[in-house]
């Protein structure tokens, strides 16, 4: 049991650093089926560090992700967003795991206004994978870059860097964090619908098309809806909006690994 529990921890590994676990996008974004890089809330602080300028008031969100049902690989997520005279502070910290393996991150970043229409920042991670006998404690600095451009009123278009600096884990076999990039586009129909649509690159896995709705039927409700093509994946997730505090649901299925569900809490200090 113990050796399928430690074959069971790296093959998830591999999915998670392929899909950023250790920095859960939280719940509006897994409803988008990973879709982030133009949505603009406190969650900029893992996904889009240059959209966290938009920023309006200080900002705390935690969440709990759970990859395919399993409760080992339970991801815990906390956020916080602080806005500043051009631009806005960031930082998270997330853990997951189970006895057998365990993995943490904590980030600070900093997203810069760069005029009215174009936002950047640049976010440092120090990340911490502890395997125990069979792996050995491993701990790597990476850093994450990203950019937000309005082209227009309705138009915007971002893209995020992933570990840019390639990061190295071991010596051994040249081990690595994974790099990804994301590109996209966001198109405002009107104030209550917006559609998204990009590209994500992981730099050991193939092209994914990605995506997603964003939808509000009223001042309370938000709903939303993704589709990703590697891996094939659809999410779907409801906010409920009440002053103060958004609450999300959200799930994403996957055609063979099934459901992974992620909550989250956003509390503005308005």
């Amino acid at each position: 049991m113990k050796y399928f529990f430690m074959i069971t921890s790296f093959i998830l590994c591999n999915l998670s650093l392929q899909g950023q676990l250790f920095q859960d996008a939280g719940a509006i974004s897994t409803s988008m089926a990973g879709l982030h890089v133009n949505n603009n809330n406190v969650w900029s602080v893992n996904n889009n560090i240059g959209q966290l300028s938009k920023l309006e008031f200080t900002t705390i969100s935690i969440s709990s992700f759970q990859p395919f049902l399993i409760k080992d690989f339970s991801t815990s997520n906390l956020v916080v967003g602080i806005p500043a005279k051009g631009g806005a502070f960031g930082f998270n910290y997330s853990n997951s795991g189970n006895k057998h393996l365990q993995m943490h991150n904590i980030g600070i970043g900093y997203s810069l206004k760069m005029g009215s229409n174009f936002n950047s920042g640049i976010k440092v991670n120090y990340s911490i994978i502890n395997a125990g006998d069979y792996y050995n404690k491993r701990s790597v600095f990476n850093v994450d870059f990203g950019m937000a451009a309005s082209l227009s009123n309705e138009l915007e278009i971002g893209v995020i860097i992933k570990n840019a600096t390639l990061s190295k884990i071991a010596d051994y076999n040249n081990e690595r964090l994974t790099t990804s990039f994301q590109l996209a586009g966001s198109y405002n129909f009107s104030k209550d619908l917006n559609i998204q649509t990009g590209l994500e690159k992981n730099i050991n896995y193939p092209v994914s098309f990605l995506a997603a709705i964003n939808y509000k039927p009223n001042k309370k409700i938000i709903i939303n809806g993704g589709i990703a093509s590697n891996p094939s994946l659809a999410a779907f997730g409801i906010s409920l909006v009440q002053k103060k505090i958004i609450l999300s649901f959200a799930t994403q299925v996957h055609q063979y690994l099934g459901w992974s569900p992620d909550i989250s809490i956003i509390y503005q200090f308005k």
